[in-house]
């Protein structure tokens, strides 16, 4: 049909057109239209989004600041701001005080959902909080415990402080994924693995361990340990304390694929 002998519409388009169909257009079939509602994501490739910068581990009651939008656990960001660190841990933008936070509710239901195993620890780490805050408490402490007991708090300050000061140094994007592995007398503890900055030492791993330690032992009496780091298992000479993670990276890692392992042990005394 030729256009100029159709009549046109009240709009102005013409009507009656008729296209013939090529011999493929024929004999090709209609694409399956998709109705699968559910988007498959590896936890993996959002680890870097959920992890705070601070303590290194998935994201607890998740803060966000206004400013700059970066997320920490509410514990570790509370306490640097009470530590007097008035700024954000990894930009720098200055932190007024905690209502410079808002509560992220979004991330907190996306980590239990991508790790529901976690989900049932921090469960049985609330039950036994509770079974111990019901047992009866001494009316008054020694004086001995009550200076063991606030310098444990100064400590955790300190500790604290110190991680988000490395955590804001660096970028994000130059963050190194290591899986923690330990020998000899401590193969009770899993393997662990975390997101943290090149620019971190082994003296920053080994505060990460005993930060750890002490939160699932419950023990408010729990000595910190001393140490050593090894590239290999089988190694006999262990890397030295105040090396960074880039040296590392440089001298070990750079043909190996993510994420790099590094293995651990306490130094017996």
């Amino acid at each position: 049909m030729n256009s100029s002998d159709t009549p046109n519409n009240s709009s102005g388009f013409k009507t009656g057109l008729t296209w013939d169909l090529t011999p493929y257009e024929q004999q090709r079939k209609p694409h399956e239209l998709l109705h699968d509602e559910e988007l498959l994501i590896s936890p993996k490739s959002l680890q870097s989004e959920l992890t705070c910068p601070i303590c290194l581990d998935l994201l607890r009651n998740t803060r966000t600041t206004k400013e700059c939008l970066h997320r920490f656990c509410c514990d570790c960001i509370e306490t640097a701001l009470r530590s007097g660190n008035k700024e954000c841990p990894t930009c720098r933008k200055k932190l007024i005080s905690k209502r410079c936070l808002r509560r992220d509710q979004n991330i907190d239901a996306l980590i239990s959902k991508l790790f529901p195993i976690r989900n049932d620890s921090d469960e049985l780490l609330i039950n036994n909080r509770n079974k111990q805050s019901k047992k009866p408490i001494r009316a008054s402490l020694s004086s001995d415990d009550e200076q063991h007991n606030q310098q444990n708090k100064e400590k955790k300050k300190k500790r604290i402080s110190e991680s988000s000061s490395s955590a804001g140094s660096t970028p994000t994007v130059n963050d190194i994924e290591l899986q923690l592995k330990p020998i000899s007398n401590i193969n009770a503890h899993a393997a662990r693995k975390i997101l943290t900055p090149l620019n971190a030492t082994i003296n920053h791993l080994s505060k990460f361990i005993n930060t750890r330690m002490k939160i699932e032992q419950q023990n408010s009496s729990y000595i910190e340990q001393e140490f050593q780091w090894f590239i290999k298992m089988n190694d006999d000479v262990p890397v030295e304390n105040t090396l960074t993670l880039d040296k590392l990276l440089e001298q070990y890692w750079s043909h190996m694929s993510k994420p790099y392992n590094i293995f651990y042990r306490a130094i017996s005394h």
